[in-house]
């Protein structure tokens, strides 16, 4: 008897109808295809109070749970026409949804390798007071979610592979970032380049000891990378890797980095507090990357002999 992996589990694509929301799409229908996998798209119809929005768009959100419904429906189907457009053989699934927006679509994924959302465009008062869905289900999904401009464009296939741009804090970052690194390496041909940040504590010791500090800045970031890249190198020695070390806050240099890169790769700050929380870096770079950014967390899960499905030549498939 053999051993053989269930279907390949879906991408997940939250899809509101908005402009803000098509590069998502694009996205999502990109890595479903690649990954050989389905797609599942979302829409969750907002919880209907008695308060007024705080920037209304007329005719575009009803207010009254029937016609949310309606709204939501019509949402799913023009989202639908769009996918099929962009790739005719995909199989695609919908969900309707009605809640809270980040637990629905955080309970929509459950079961999915990637979550696809559009970048969040409220911005002051509006954040603030309403509360933001991207992070939201960046900091709570159990896979890696992914945050894209509404302006992405696929490539259009004559382009080289590109570039997948890793930013690595600590040691600890090292594994689960490097393993989806090298999964989008694998599925797209695209280059790896790690970035380690690193900034003075005071900017006034700059000037002492004739910018010792900055060298030995360079230096332990460069060990930092060489240490926690060690055992990855060992086990992937055929795959290209690029390492940089730059003074700066980590939210702007990384940034910077992302105008060259296809895609952002960044670890979850801390996965186990009583609250979500994401760390400033990642929710910066949210809200201004150009590039998308992958929000991986800690301890993905790997492929198990609990996932797989005896069959009678008593072979494990691959």
């Amino acid at each position: 008897m053999t051993m053989t992996r269930p279907p390949p589990a879906p991408v997940v694509l939250a899809a509101d109808g908005t402009a803000s929301s098509a590069g998502a799409l694009r996205y999502a229908v990109q890595e479903a295809v690649a990954r050989r996998t389905g797609l599942r798209i979302v829409h969750v119809c907002p919880m209907v109070t008695a308060t007024v929005p705080i920037r209304p768009t007329p005719g575009v959100l009803p207010s009254i749970p029937s016609e949310l419904s309606a709204h939501g429906g019509h949402v799913l189907e023009r989202t639908v026409e769009e996918a099929r457009s962009l790739a005719p053989g995909l199989v695609l699934s919908t969900l309707l949804a009605h809640g809270a927006r980040v637990g629905a679509i955080t309970d929509a994924a459950s079961d999915a390798q990637l979550v696809v959302v559009g970048r969040e465009t409220r911005t002051g008062a509006e954040r603030v007071l309403t509360g933001t869905t991207t992070a939201g289900v960046a900091s709570r999904a159990r896979c890696p979610v992914v945050v894209v401009p509404g302006s992405w464009e696929a490539k259009d296939g004559t382009e080289p592979g590109g570039t997948v741009l890793v930013g690595i804090r600590t040691d600890a970052d090292a594994a689960d970032l490097m393993t989806v690194a090298h999964d989008w390496w694998a599925l797209h041909g695209a280059a790896i380049t790690v970035v380690h940040a690193w900034e003075l504590p005071d900017p006034v010791i700059d000037g002492f000891e004739g910018g010792s500090h900055v060298e030995n800045g360079q230096v332990r970031g460069q060990r930092l990378l060489d240490r926690a890249l060690a055992a990855w190198r060992h086990q992937h020695s055929d795959v290209p890797l690029e390492t940089r070390v730059v003074r700066g806050h980590p939210a702007p240099v990384l940034a910077a980095a992302a105008e060259a890169a296809d895609l952002v790769l960044v670890r979850r700050a801390h996965e186990h507090r009583p609250f979500d929380h994401l760390g400033g870096t990642v929710r910066a770079l949210l809200l201004a990357c150009r590039a998308p950014v992958e929000v991986v967390p800690t301890d993905l899960a790997r492929l198990s002999a609990g996932d797989l499905v005896l069959e009678e030549s008593g072979h494990l498939a691959r």
